[in-house]
């Protein structure tokens, strides 16, 4: 990516974990940073249904092997690993098969790739909670399960390949799990599981809000209650931001509003291959601390993680081909009910948690989409997915290195695209 010496004053649409993080990267190599986000705070939409995993060595693209397939042979069960509605609408027919294709050609290659930016985004995430001395509620080690031999088997194939990163993890027969976590007493039919002991999982909306306190203490400034209606590029290179009746001209724009990013693009001849995907959460009280985990758990089958975040639970995940809601659909309920009660029955009263559900953007290979557009001054960083907060600090960084002309810290192959959307 060629840097534009004359990029001085740099304007984020989106004020999630992807536009703040980035916000504060930029602000660090000397730009000034403003921050527009529609919501009266950051961090409320999909950052708020963000899993909370620090999970390089569990966390892989969100494709899934099969999905056509998958979803409407579960369409009659009342917890579905995936949720549809009657029909795929043309657009999300042609998303799901383009994204079964990426499976087939490409599936452990982005694995590697997303396992290295993931890495980094959760070493990137740790030495800003130790620097900052921030608050944390994070939980260490990860046990990844699996109920399905094929997913065992596919898990398994790319362990090997992913040595090269020299992140420690174990496989463990199910029944050695309660010597790694004594509250897990489940009878639950499981065929594989592995260990990751610096996989980890923590308070993501908390990790926002203070590095929001952060940023503004180096200069960036941000704005609530503010909706981009358009972006119109201007002679000498500059972005005119249009909100509402009033209009903001800076010298270069990063997009971080998930799918929104889509209708903000497209008037310029921009195309971006998103789906918008619904997420879902669960938040419950723990009620016996003595079975309430104390490691993360991450549920193959349905996607869904389960961690301690202080005194709660929280049980996220899951993937919704429906239209978005803010409370998830009775049979998304059923099957964050249906995970958290097979592995921790008695930790919480999880019939009475609190449920939301969000919109997540997903590419068809289950990648972030990082890096510059067609037009070389208006930037993206989006399509993190649910689990993908340490994957996104990672690109945040990535992102403002590319843009400042700096040399990345890690090889950023598979990463950054330097012409998204022609």
């Amino acid at each position: 990516m060629t840097h534009n010496k004359t990029l001085k004053q740099i304007a984020i649409v989106g004020g999630g974990l992807s536009g703040v993080s980035t916000a504060y990267f930029l602000a660090r190599a000397g730009y000034e940073v403003s921050v527009l986000e529609r919501r009266a705070n950051v961090a409320e939409e999909a950052t708020f249904g963000n899993s909370g995993l620090l999970a390089p060595c569990a966390v892989q693209p969100l494709v899934l092997p099969g999905i056509i397939k998958s979803a409407f042979s579960n369409l009659l069960h009342n917890e579905p690993p995936i949720l549809v509605k009657s029909g795929f609408s043309p657009r999300s027919l042609r998303w799901a098969r383009k994204s079964q294709r990426a499976v087939e050609d490409s599936f452990a290659s982005n694995k590697q790739n997303l396992t290295r930016l993931s890495a980094y985004g959760q070493m990137l995430t740790h030495h800003l909670q130790e620097h900052y001395a921030l608050e944390q509620e994070n939980s260490v080690g990860l046990l990844h399960l699996f109920r399905q031999q094929a997913d065992a088997a596919r898990c398994a194939s790319i362990q090997d390949e992913l040595q090269q990163f020299e992140l420690p993890r174990k496989q463990i027969d199910p029944k050695e799990i309660v010597r790694i976590e004594p509250a897990f007493q489940s009878p639950t039919p499981l065929v594989d599981a592995m260990y990751y002991p610096r996989d980890s999982a923590g308070n993501c909306v908390l990790f926002v809000k203070q590095l929001r306190a952060i940023a503004q203490s180096i200069g960036v400034q941000f704005h609530f209650s503010e909706t981009v209606t358009a972006l119109r590029p201007e002679l000498g290179g500059r972005v005119a931001i249009e909100l509402g009746e009033q209009s903001l001209t800076v010298d270069g724009v990063v997009l971080a509003a998930g799918i929104q990013n889509q209708a903000l693009l497209k008037p310029l001849g921009v195309t971006l291959p998103l789906c918008a995907v619904q997420s879902y959460n669960a938040m419950a009280p723990i009620k016996n601390l003595d079975e309430a985990p104390n490691t993360v758990l991450f549920d193959e089958t349905y996607k869904v993680a389960i961690a301690r975040v202080g005194n709660r639970i929280r049980v996220s995940g899951l993937l919704g081909f429906v239209p978005a809601t803010e409370q998830p659909h009775p049979k998304a309920i059923a099957s964050l009910l249906k995970v958290a009660n097979d592995f921790y029955p008695n930790a919480a009263n999880f019939n009475t948690a609190n449920f939301w559900a969000s919109t997540v953007a997903l590419q068809p290979n289950g990648m972030p989409l990082v890096g510059a557009t067609t037009h070389g001054n208006i930037y993206l960083n989006t399509a993190h997915g649910a689990h993908g907060w340490a994957a996104a600090v990672g690109s945040a960084k990535l992102l403002a290195d590319a843009i400042s002309g700096r040399e990345p810290e890690i090889d950023s192959t598979g990463l950054l695209t330097t012409q998204a959307g022609a």
